[in-house]
């Protein structure tokens, strides 16, 4: 029996993993925080954020996803990203509290 090759590449996954998000923007100039600018270290822990919530009819897709820092990640919860940026800006909300996170 023979063979035939693929003659494409197999298409990526339409639902980004967590890994797949973690290892696209872990090669970037800016691996940090998209909220509170700190940045990951092994105490400071990626994590993948929803820019708008599954909770409010956001999508699992690339263009819907962001790094966050666990902190932020809690803190934002399923709010809208606006409304949690504007809360956070009148607190003093600053990357000095997110200065070590556990795993």
């Amino acid at each position: 029996m023979r063979t035939t090759p693929l003659l494409r590449a197999p298409e990526p996954p339409l639902t980004p993993s967590r890994r797949d998000v973690l290892r696209r923007w872990e090669t970037a100039d800016d691996w940090s925080c998209a909220y509170c600018d700190v940045s990951f270290t092994q105490m400071v822990v990626a994590e993948v954020d929803h820019i708008r919530p599954l909770a409010a009819g956001g999508v699992h897709e690339w263009f819907n996803l962001t790094l966050a820092c666990a902190l932020c990640n809690r803190v934002k919860a399923d709010q809208d990203v606006m409304h949690f940026l504007s809360e956070s800006a009148g607190e003093g909300f600053t990357a000095d509290i997110c200065a070590v996170t556990e795993r």
